[in-house]
């Protein structure tokens, strides 16, 4: 047997639950308006296609801050990865399937076995 060499993922002292919907082309968005609504009630999410035939899903909401006037922000997501949600810093995010390996796990739905 060969020596491994193993690195410690970091400490995750934050363990809220994120809600996110993959973004696939040309599928239904109705999931990922979903996950945007959680952080506006009247978010949009739009598939856009470029000239050069390039696809992105761009999802626009209000964002309150605390210390100044709302806000319009804008998150944009590649084919396969994520928009996610984080209630607790209450704002919208992107992610792909490394970024939940590093610091997520799948947290198995109601009645489902781990």
């Amino acid at each position: 047997m060969s020596v491994q060499r193993y690195r410690r993922k970091p400490v995750q002292e934050d363990r809220e639950d994120q809600f996110a919907a993959r973004y696939e082309p040309g599928q239904p968005l109705d999931d990922l308006l979903a996950v945007a609504r959680m952080a506006d009630d009247i978010a949009e999410v739009r598939e856009v296609v470029f000239p050069s035939g390039k696809r992105v899903l761009l999802a626009w909401y209000t964002h309150y801050p605390d210390d100044h006037p709302a806000e319009p922000k804008y998150e944009t997501v590649e084919p396969g990865e994520y928009l996610v949600f984080s209630p607790g810093h209450f704002f919208l995010y992107s992610t792909d399937e490394a970024g939940w390996r590093q610091f997520y796990d799948l947290v198995p739905e109601e009645g489902e076995k781990r």
